[in-house]
């Protein structure tokens, strides 16, 4: 929309008569809408013809966002309305119908006409609005602006931090590791002991017992691995310097997009190396023992 087909633009210049102008200064223009939504609805205009928020100058931002302000409180002072909108739409999938920037006033009353309404459903979460979060925060602050005040993204992260940041996530591995090892420790005593009574004597509730041992310590230690293999991955995106939070200890930000939490193990751990040839015999052999005790 060109600035001769702007109805705001016209406004502007005295070609429409009929429009009832609230405020105007050598910066801004309010003015009431042709249709307004609810009683004292206004809108708030730039002088010059710019399409979106985005062609805005810093300047012109701040004039806009002022008046903006002041006939939001001549608004709530003259009407003494519920609530107020602030509304301001960029773009035709954003409900945008005229190309010149402009800021809704509408003053909200109980059983108004107007019907905002928000999703239930979030977007997204977790890992997913992690890196949203980051990637807005590394655009925010203007390029002029002192590099203190610039956000800080992987690639000027120091050598020292990004080091200290794999030995965290190296600890977290090597943790998992050892906790891996320990549950295979105590469970091989423990497995032998209530097998070998429940053998000898035939006892059945000591054969499920063992059964239960060995099906719980399998669990713990296939999720074990399955962390493991997480902080591996967030260990590898860190060493590249890829977009994750300083420090973070959060495995998911290394997930593919979209992955949605599971703290149970999946069937790639509960079948690896590390998990079904020390767990899978023992199983079988804790569901013959206890076939036998069972017979008699």
């Amino acid at each position: 929309m060109s600035s001769a087909e702007c109805p705001f633009c016209q406004i502007l210049v005295g070609e429409d008569p009929a429009a009832r102008v609230v405020y105007e200064d050598e910066h801004t223009l309010a003015i009431f809408p042709l249709n307004p939504a609810t009683r004292g609805h206004t809108l708030v205009v730039p002088r010059r013809h710019v399409a979106d928020v985005w062609g805005l100058t810093q300047e012109e931002g701040e004039h806009l966002a002022r008046t903006t302000q002041v006939v939001a409180h001549a608004v709530h002072d003259a009407l003494a309305p519920d609530g107020l909108n602030l509304i301001q739409s960029n773009g035709e999938v954003a409900t945008q119908t005229v190309g010149h920037v402009h800021v809704h006033v509408v003053p909200r009353y109980r059983g108004d006409r107007l019907r905002l309404r928000w999703p239930k459903h979030a977007a997204e979460q977790g890992a997913d609005a992690d890196r949203t979060l980051f990637s807005i925060q590394s655009h925010l602050v203007p390029q002029t602006a002192p590099a203190a005040q610039q956000p800080k993204n992987p690639d000027s992260v120091s050598g020292e931090d990004r080091r200290q940041h794999l030995e965290f996530i190296q600890s977290v591995i090597t943790r998992m590791s050892q906790a891996s090892a320990t549950a295979k420790t105590w469970l091989l005593p423990i497995v032998t002991a209530a097998y070998g009574y429940a053998l000898i004597e035939k006892d059945l509730w000591v054969a499920l017992l063992g059964l239960l041992a060995v099906i719980t310590f399998g669990l713990l230690d296939a999720n074990y691995l399955k962390q493991e293999k997480a902080f591996r991955r967030l260990y590898d995106i860190v060493s590249s310097g890829a977009s994750i939070p300083h420090f973070s200890m959060d495995p998911t930000l290394a997930a593919p997009a979209g992955t949605k939490p599971n703290y149970w193990p999946d069937w790639a751990e509960l079948r690896s190396w590390a998990i079904a040839p020390v767990y899978l015999p023992l199983l079988i052999a804790g569901l013959a023992i206890t076939v036998r005790s069972l017979l008699g």
